[in-house]
């Protein structure tokens, strides 16, 4: 009969390598992801079973790559117009690898790296990440289109223009004691512009001079007002009421009439 030093031996060293063999999983690449940087494919895999260093490695790349994604694709964002769009089109491109890591996150919890506090918090940064990438996605169609039409130019705001002229400006052969602004708007260089009920157009971009110009045939009250009286109208004007682009969490600024 075996020795029970040896049985209790032999089963302990069956069970680690058993343990070591559930540690073999190696998630497959993420096929056409549009970035140079490699990431696996977490959509279909037991993550308990994975390496917890491969996933330490796979969130902190994740969270880079998330990071300069926001960013590109945000209102703040420095690069060109063009670039911003072009970072906007590969959303649908993303979604793959969003999916992945959020299998990866929700069955995070269940594995023993849970325990560890570095990766919790790894992991919990990650999670953040991804819920504000996957708005961004959702976003992407309406920002493309803003983007890409001219925000000032589109529809949405031309119709918003028109009502607020309507709303806001006194009927023909009536006269305010100061100039009446209806409309003023901020885009995302910094350019801002004021339209008055008689109008004049004010507009203020970083740099330039700023600039009063009045139609030709103006819509009412022709009689202007004094050049200074515009400017000191326009400097008055709340700066929350100032239409500007949407944000990518938040509707536009303006006033609604």
């Amino acid at each position: 009969m075996m020795p029970s030093k040896i049985i209790f031996f032999l089963q302990a060293t069956v069970f680690l390598l058993s343990t070591a063999c559930l540690k073999t999983i190696n998630p497959p690449p993420l096929s056409g992801f549009p970035f140079p940087q490699p990431f696996r494919d977490w959509r279909s895999i037991h993550v308990c079973e994975v390496d917890e260093t491969l996933i330490e490695d796979e969130l902190a790349r994740f969270n880079t790559f998330a990071d300069a994604f926001l960013e590109d694709t945000s209102e703040k964002t420095k690069l060109p117009k063009k670039k911003r769009v072009d970072s906007l089109k590969l959303a649908p491109q993303i979604k793959p690898l969003l999916d992945g890591f959020g299998n990866l996150i929700f069955q995070s919890p269940s594995c023993a790296f849970s325990k560890n506090t570095r990766m919790t918090s790894l992991v919990r940064r990650s999670a953040g990440l991804l819920s504000l990438s996957r708005q961004r996605l959702e976003q992407a169609p309406a920002l493309i289109k803003l983007l890409e039409e001219g925000w000032e130019d589109s529809t949405i705001e031309k119709d918003f223009i028109k009502k607020a002229f309507e709303e806001w400006c006194p009927p023909p052969g009536q006269r305010s004691p100061v100039p009446d602004i209806y409309y003023v708007s901020e885009n995302e260089t910094l350019r801002k512009r004021w339209l008055f009920c008689d109008g004049a157009e004010m507009i203020a971009e970083p740099g330039k001079e700023l600039s009063l110009t009045f139609p030709n045939n103006p819509p009412r009250n022709s009689r202007s007002y004094p050049r200074g009286l515009y400017r000191e109208v326009a400097e008055s004007y709340p700066d929350s009421q100032i239409r500007r682009p949407p944000k990518s969490n938040n509707s536009p600024k303006g006033k609604t009439p």
